[in-house]
C-alpha cells in the first residue's frame, strides 16, 4: 500500500513537472493565452472522444451517467480557472497573479477536512505554509517590490486570480468527491465543457478574424492539446482520486518551481536568490510533508 502511494506521488510529481514545462510551447504558438486555452480544451476533448469511438473503448454507461453532471461541473470550474487567471494578468503583475492563483493548495488543504472528511496534522499545516511562502519567493514578488501600479486595477487582478484559484480547487475537490467512472470519459467531458464555455469569452475579447495561425503554431498547438493535455490530464485525474487532497495540494507547488527552472534553462531568464530560496522551501516542505520516517 505504501509503495503504491509512493508511486502515485512520484507520478503526480511527473505530471506537475510536465505542466511546468509548457511555458515555452505556449509562448512559441504565437496566440493569446485565452485562445490557446479554449482551443486546447476543444482539441483535447475531441481527440479523446474520437479515441473512444475508433478504439471501441468499453466503459460502464451507468457510471458515465452518474459522473456526467459532476464532470460537467468540473468543466465549468476549469473555465472559471482559466478565465480568472487570464483576466488577472490584464489587471495586475504576473508575479502577483501567480501568488494569488497558487492559493489553490491552501484552499484545497482547508476545504478537504470539511468536504472530503480528510484529517491533517500540525506538520501538514506547517509544511503547507512554508511551501506557500516559498511560492511567494519563486513568483518574483519580492524582486518586484510587491504590488505596484493602480490600486483598483491590482485589486481586480487579485480577485480574478483568486477566482481562478477557487476554480482550480473545485476541480480537485469535485474529482476527489466523485472518483468513479472511466478516466478517459471523465477527462473528455471536463475538457470539452471547458472549451465550450471559454469560447464566448474568446469571441468577446478578440477579433477572431485577426488571429494568425502559422504551420509551426498549429503543430505546437496540436502537441500541447494531445500530448500535454489529453494524455496528461487523464493520468492527472486518475491519480488525484487515489491520494489525499493535502498531498495533491502541496505537490502542486512543483509546477511553478519547474516552470521557473525551464524559464532559466530554455528562455534565458534569470533566477534570483529569492527564487532559489523559494525553490528550496517548496521542495523541502513537500518532502517533509509526504515522506514518513523509517522505523529502522
Amino acid at each position: 500500500m505504501k509503495n503504491t502511494q509512493l508511486k502515485l506521488k512520484l507520478q503526480l510529481l511527473l505530471v506537475m513537472a510536465i505542466f511546468g514545462i509548457m511555458g515555452p510551447i505556449v509562448r512559441a504558438i504565437g496566440l493569446p493565452s485565452p485562445v490557446i486555452a479554449c482551443l486546447r480544451g476543444w482539441i483535447a476533448g475531441i481527440v479523446l472522444v474520437l479515441f473512444l469511438v475508433i478504439s471501441g473503448h468499453e466503459f460502464d454507461r451507468r457510471q458515465v451517467k452518474k459522473a456526467f453532471i459532476p464532470m460537467a461541473l468540473c468543466g465549468f470550474y476549469m473555465a472559471v480557472d482559466w478565465i480568472g487567471l487570464f483576466e488577472a494578468y490584464n489587471y495586475t503583475t504576473i508575479a502577483t497573479a501567480t501568488v494569488c492563483y497558487y492559493m489553490t493548495p491552501i484552499f484545497v488543504f482547508l476545504a478537504s477536512p470539511i468536504i472530503l472528511k480528510e484529517k491533517f496534522t500540525a506538520k501538514h499545516v506547517i509544511c503547507s505554509l512554508i511551501a506557500f511562502v516559498g511560492m511567494v519567493f519563486v513568483s518574483g514578488v519580492m524582486d518586484a517590490g510587491g504590488v505596484s501600479g493602480d490600486l483598483s486595477s491590482n485589486i481586480k487582478g487579485i480577485l480574478f486570480a483568486l477566482l481562478g484559484a477557487v476554480g482550480y480547487s473545485a476541480i480537485i475537490l469535485t474529482n476527489k468527491k466523485h472518483p468513479k467512472g472511466d478516466p478517459i470519459v471523465r477527462t473528455a467531458i471536463q475538457l470539452l465543457v471547458a472549451g465550450i464555455l471559454t469560447t464566448p469569452y474568446v469571441f468577446l475579447r478578440y477579433d477572431v478574424s485577426e488571429l494568425s495561425f502559422t504551420p509551426k503554431g498549429i503543430a505546437l498547438l496540436l502537441l500541447l492539446s494531445v500530448a500535454f493535455t489529453a494524455a496528461v490530464y487523464i493520468r492527472y485525474f486518475s491519480i488525484i482520486v487515489k491520494i489525499p487532497a493535502r498531498t495533491v495540494a502541496i505537490l502542486s507547488y512543483m509546477d511553478p518551481v519547474v516552470a521557473v527552472f525551464v524559464s532559466v534553462a530554455v528562455m534565458g531568464e534569470k533566477i534570483t536568490v529569492w527564487g532559489i530560496l523559494g525553490t528550496i522551501m517548496i521542495i523541502g516542505a513537500a518532502l517533509a510533508s509526504e515522506l514518513q520516517p523509517s522505523s529502522k
